[in-house]
This record gives structure tokens, sequence and C-alpha cells, in this order.
């Protein structure tokens, strides 16, 4: 069943967001056109959202609207031990990688991925 959200879980999702986009709360602030204290209401779920500044936030942080009443999953991947989960153009990436069916094609992106690492093994 479809549960509301509250300010506290949509102020949740904001602060996670800009953290993951490693952004303090005085530069989001900013890009919304509020105070860094006004932007703590809203983390804190004390600060009433209107669909004006949700517009603005989703904008800035470049996410959909849906972003901030959507529950986190597990069917999100967690990348290695990290709490970073990957990215929906990462996840197609993986998709496309998926498909290829010649060995020779997949073996040549993966010595790419490792150089763009700046890795140094054998494939």
């Amino acid at each position: 069943m479809y549960r509301i959200k509250d300010r506290k879980f949509i102020g949740i999702r904001i602060r996670d967001r800009r953290r993951q986009l490693g952004w303090t709360q005085e530069k989001l602030a900013e890009a919304i056109g509020v105070t860094y204290q006004q932007l703590q209401r809203y983390e804190g779920g004390k600060g009433h959202l209107n669909t004006d500044r949700l517009q603005a936030l989703s904008n800035a942080l470049d996410i959909p609207i849906s972003f901030f009443f959507e529950e986190k999953t597990e069917d999100r991947i967690k990348v290695k031990e990290s709490e970073r989960y990957i990215s929906p153009e990462e996840r197609d990436f993986v998709e496309c990688l998926r498909e290829i069916d010649n060995e020779e094609y997949k073996k040549s992106i993966k010595v790419f991925m490792q150089l763009a690492a700046g890795r140094k093994k054998k494939v």
C-alpha cells in the first residue's frame, strides 16, 4: 500500500542527494534561493516545502520530483562496500555491456575501463 511521505522523509531524501553531489547546505540553498538555515529546516523535516520549492530542488539536484517520494529499494546495486549506488547512466552501461555477444569487444571494453581507472591488471 502507498504511504504518504512526511516532511522528515522528504528532508532525508534532499540531504542524501545533496551529500551524494558533495554540496554544502550553503551551495544548495543559494541554488534554490533560500538561506542555509531554511534549507536546514527542510532537511530536518521542520520546514514546509511548496511545489515551487520542490521544483527548484529537483532542478538544482538534477533529479525528478518523484525522487523525493521514492523509498530506497533493494533493487539498487551497491558499489563495492561504499554506500554509493549506481546512477541510471551506469545502470544503462551495465545493461548494454551485458547485451554484447562478442567476447573480444567485451575484453576491449574491460581493458579500456581498467586504463581509465588507472589500473594495470591483465584481463
